[in-house]
C-alpha cells in the first residue's frame, strides 16, 4: 500500500471525515451509558472482561493521549483514579458516571476544536509515534486512534446488551 503523503485536497477531506467519526464516537459513548444504573456500569460479564464504566474511563484516557499527540496539554481528571493501571484489576475505585461523562465531553470539545485548525502540513507531518497503519503521518496516527475508540465503543455496546439494556442508539 502506498504510504506517500496525501494530496492537500485528500488530506483535508480526510480530516473532515475523521472529525465526523470523532463526533459520532463522542455521541455513541454517551448513548452506551444512557439509562444504565451505576451498579450495572461496574458489572463485568466475567473476570476477564472489563466493565462498561472501566472501558469509558479508558476512552477518556485515550482521548487525553490523542490530545497530547496533537500537541494539546490538558490535565486528565481521571488520572488520579487510573494512575498507571494496565487493567481493571489494578483500579481501586472508579469515578462516578457523571464525572466520566463530563470528562469525555470536555476533552471531546477541546480535540474537536483542534481538528478545525489542522492543515495539510500538520496532517502530513511524520507521526511522532509508530502505529500499525500504512500512513506513518499524523493523519494516519489520528486514524488509528479513532479506530481504537470505535473498537472500544463497540465493546461498550456489547456489554450494554449483555447487561440486558436495549441496543445502543446511533441517534
Amino acid at each position: 500500500m502506498d504510504s506517500s503523503p496525501l494530496t492537500d485536497r485528500t488530506t483535508l477531506r480526510g480530516i473532515a471525515l475523521l472529525a465526523s467519526v470523532f463526533r459520532m464516537n463522542t455521541r455513541l459513548l454517551l448513548n452506551c451509558m444512557d439509562g444504565v444504573s451505576r451498579e450495572d456500569t461496574e458489572r463485568r460479564p466475567n473476570e476477564r472482561t472489563n466493565s462498561l464504566l472501566f472501558v469509558a474511563c479508558h476512552l477518556v484516557d485515550s482521548r487525553h493521549f490523542l490530545a497530547g499527540y496533537l500537541g494539546i496539554s490538558t490535565p486528565n481528571p481521571l488520572e488520579a483514579v487510573l494512575g498507571n493501571a494496565n487493567s481493571i484489576d489494578e483500579v481501586n475505585a472508579l469515578p462516578s458516571v457523571d464525572e466520566v461523562r463530563r470528562s469525555w465531553q470536555a476533552i471531546g470539545q477541546v480535540i474537536d476544536e483542534c481538528f478545525a485548525t489542522l492543515d495539510e502540513e500538520d496532517l502530513n507531518a511524520p507521526s511522532p509515534q509508530r502505529f500499525p497503519v500504512d500512513q506513518p503521518t499524523v493523519f494516519g496516527g489520528i486514524g488509528f486512534l479513532l479506530q481504537h475508540e470505535s473498537y472500544h465503543v463497540g465493546q461498550m455496546a456489547l456489554i450494554r446488551k449483555f447487561l440486558g439494556y436495549p441496543a445502543m442508539k446511533y441517534g
